[in-house]
């Protein structure tokens, strides 16, 4: 055999043997309980490698049940898998609609065109305007707007100018103003520029200040912990200036909640891979209501997996009053930072693995989204797997059953 033609033949064998080993990772080892109870269910594989990597949880059929849009990367497109209801969602969903675009690493959901709907954005710049409920499934059906033709990451809808009408802000840093009228042409979209960063790995609205109205607050990766303060409705075009919230300078994600009981709204960040503070979760516990933001820091170390990653705060185990950070590391067990006593002394705090069946198969996930996908009432974590095969993905939380 010629060289060039063996160099094929084994490139792709190696292909080959390297989708059965990401098609063996998820039939053997999802919907096997860890110790804790803890099981990872697939949604959708993903063997050939292509990327799901972002995901928006609604009820988009109005069924009752948590329907999942999520994001391809490398595959260019975007899936709406439809919840096959409560005894079935723990295997495989078969129905879904695609939609095809360019990479796309983020998507977010709000409705553009206020006809009460929830419309899909992937990546900032093609948006799918939703039909409505009856013709959800349809794929054909939803309408697609392209604002512009390239990535620009976190789309998040929001009402930024108090019009009544939400807009959409891409790369944490643009934002492009709802129409009046003629919603659907891209042309009538107006933009404005809020500012500038590198790598926005959230875009997340609160009123930081307490002023009254919504800043943007976003973990710039390869900068800082930044939040912009809105100017006020009359000069909300922008530009709005830039605050460092914390000096760590690569972070992943991060969320915003009341994480001790006091009705003011902590930060929890992951720390990443690079920096001082990599390896670690970065908790900040509010002190002020209003004005620039001050805390006490915390600094947990990761029990387990290889760097943290993806974050969310909520009640997983049904104790109400009290709220756990539940974290997802790029690969390896998911785990959980909780306190006993005063949150604000840091030895109060332990960091615990969640140790589950097949952790180490599962080597690129993302961030970490909430939902009740088993309809048993307590809240499951759902996240995509880019690189191990397990494709979409989500961990039931056994609370309920407990």
């Amino acid at each position: 055999m010629k060289p060039a033609i063996l160099s094929c033949a084994l490139l792709l064998n190696g292909s080959l043997l390297q989708m059965e080993a990401r098609e063996e990772n998820w039939k053997t080892y999802s919907g096997k309980a860890g110790p804790s109870g803890w099981r990872c269910h697939t949604v959708y594989p993903d063997p050939k490698d292509h990327g799901p990597d972002g995901i928006n949880v609604h009820d988009w059929d109005g069924d009752g049940d948590f329907d999942l849009f999520v994001n391809y990367e490398e595959g260019k497109y975007s899936r709406l898998y439809f919840n096959p209801g409560p005894g079935k969602s723990r295997h495989p969903w078969s129905q879904f609609i695609e939609f095809k675009h360019g990479q796309c690493e983020d998507s977010g959901i709000g409705d553009l065109d206020n006809d009460g709907d929830l419309d899909y954005i992937a990546n900032g710049g093609w948006v799918y305007f939703n039909p409505g409920r009856d013709k959800v499934a349809d794929a054909s059906a939803w309408k697609k707007m392209t604002l512009f033709n390239y990535e620009r990451r976190v789309p998040t809808v929001t009402d930024v100018d108090g019009d009544g009408l939400n807009d959409l802000i891409v790369g944490a840093q643009e934002w492009y103003q709802q129409p009046k009228t003629g919603k659907h042409e891209a042309r009538n979209w107006k933009k404005h520029v809020m500012g500038k960063n590198r790598w926005p790995m959230n875009c997340i609205m609160r009123d930081l200040d307490g002023d009254g109205d919504m800043d943007m607050v976003v973990p710039d990766r390869g900068k800082e912990i930044c939040w912009y303060v809105n100017p006020g409705k009359d000069k909300v075009t922008g530009p709005w200036q830039r605050k460092t919230l914390h000096p760590h300078h690569e972070p992943m994600f991060m969320t915003l909640g009341d994480v001790n009981g006091d009705k003011i709204e902590d930060v929890v960040i992951t720390g990443g891979s690079l920096g001082k503070l990599a390896r670690k979760l970065i908790v900040l516990l509010r002190i002020n209501k209003t004005g620039d933001p001050t805390f006490k820091e915390i600094i947990i170390d990761q029990p387990t997996g290889n760097f943290p990653k993806g974050v969310a705060i909520t009640d997983l185990d049904g104790d109400i009053g009290k709220k756990e950070i539940i974290v997802i590391p790029k690969g390896g067990d998911l785990w959980t930072a909780t306190y006993s006593g005063d949150p604000m002394q840091p030895g109060n705090w332990k960091a615990t693995a969640i140790t589950m069946p097949g952790a180490e198969t599962r080597k690129k996930m993302d961030n970490a989204w909430l939902g009740d996908l088993d309809g048993d009432g307590d809240l499951d974590v759902i996240t995509t797997d880019e690189n191990g095969g397990w494709g979409v993905i989500w961990f039931e939380n056994p609370a309920a059953s407990q």
